[in-house]
């Protein structure tokens, strides 16, 4: 039976929880569920603007026998592939040297281990191959990726041609499904991920992208003089960029499954918690309103399993406590499955009540390597 007069530290003890659930709903329904709310694209029959596809590869000559004929076969009324040799050891060069000399839509640009010596991670590479594209439209994918159909191009290109604010357009980057908990812990975080900044993007307040999946300006990239604010950082050219060059008003996000472009998680847990650790130590050079925001996210997370543990070991809050618990994955759990659906993984919904305690650690984790990590070289 449920009891009716609670004593003062019960009182505090439910109003807690109650409060950091009310925020964690209030934070799903403002920003995640902004997914649901996507307008449709207009249609566009004017001339379309040529392309510049960018792939920056070190030794991926297998990943690279598959994405290369797939991006040829775009179905696009005019682009050129520039592809980056990031000093492979490898076929790939000279697989490069021979598609440059036989498809007239393939530019080549080559990196050696001199020129690398003094250059993190692959922003020499992306900064060439920028360089090297003829034309004002950039999209980016990276070797292990695969588009998702023909028309890739066409979808993620599609804002600057209807909203000439647009200068940045956000993609999505699934993962393949595999039979393992790492594969499965990785689906979820992408897919969480990818919520948060389509969310705040759709807000008008974007803070990164994925490289694997992601468009720019030429000429925007040169305007905040490309990577120049984080070219010490290994990591960083794809969320760091966004951070230094997108604004209320010239981000748009893509998330058709058209334009999806898939990719391989990691095999491993080490495979996979290095992975983070190298991605999550560039946060702590996002904007301070970004970094309070997605901070504030975290830590009413955590909260609400405190104060929900709390109120399960302190008996006259227990059976309330779950009772406000039912109520907060009803409300969730539907709202959730329709952000899921959106991004082709409607099922993993159903994951949630144990990621979301689970990721209450991986925000610790990851937010001590934030705060407190170094830079891993790679």
């Amino acid at each position: 039976m449920l009891p009716i007069h609670l004593s003062p530290i019960a009182i505090a003890l439910l109003a807690g929880l109650l409060l950091f659930v009310i925020i964690q709903l209030c934070y799903h329904v403002v920003v995640f569920a902004k997914l649901l709310k996507l307008p449709k694209k207009p249609e566009y029959t004017g001339k379309w603007q040529p392309v510049s596809i960018i792939v920056c590869a070190q030794s991926e000559y297998d990943h690279l026998q598959v994405l290369v004929p797939a991006l040829l076969n775009q179905q696009y009324s005019e682009f050129e592939i520039v592809l980056v040799d990031d000093a492979s050891w490898d076929k790939t060069t000279d697989y490069f040297e021979t598609l440059q000399s036989t498809e007239p839509r393939i530019k080549s640009v080559f990196i050696t281990d001199d020129m690398k010596k003094n250059a993190k991670g692959k922003k020499l590479a992306l900064t060439l191959g920028i360089k090297a594209a003829k034309h004002e439209l950039l999209l980016f994918t990276d070797a292990d990726c695969l588009p998702n159909s023909e028309h890739w191009i066409t979808e993620m290109v599609k804002p600057y041609h209807t909203n000439p604010a647009t200068e940045i357009v956000l993609g999505y980057s699934p993962f393949a499904k595999r039979h393992t908990f790492v594969n499965l812990m990785a689906q979820m975080e992408n897919i969480l991920t990818a919520s948060s900044y389509f969310g705040y993007a759709m807000n008008r307040n974007p803070y990164m992208g994925v490289g694997r999946n992601l468009s720019y300006k030429k000429s925007l990239f040169f305007s905040v003089k490309g990577f120049a604010n984080h070219h010490h950082i290994a990591s960083g050219d794809d969320d760091l960029f966004i951070q230094d060059a997108a604004n209320s008003q010239n981000t748009a996000v893509c998330v058709i499954p058209q334009a999806f472009v898939n990719t391989y998680a990691k095999k491993t847990f080490g495979e996979w918690f290095a992975q983070k650790v190298r991605h999550n130590y560039v946060g702590k050079y996002y904007k301070r309103k970004h970094r309070s925001q997605l901070g504030f996210f975290g830590v009413t997370q955590a909260l609400v399993w405190a104060f929900l543990l709390a109120c399960i070991i302190y008996e006259p809050t227990r059976y309330w406590s779950l009772i406000v618990l039912g109520i907060f994955w009803l409300i969730k759990i539907p709202l959730m499955y329709q952000i899921f659906r959106k991004l082709k993984r409607a099922t993993y919904a159903f994951w949630l009540p144990l990621f979301d305690f689970l990721f209450v650690f991986y925000n610790l984790v990851f937010g001590a390597v934030t705060a407190f990590g170094k830079q891993k070289k790679w």
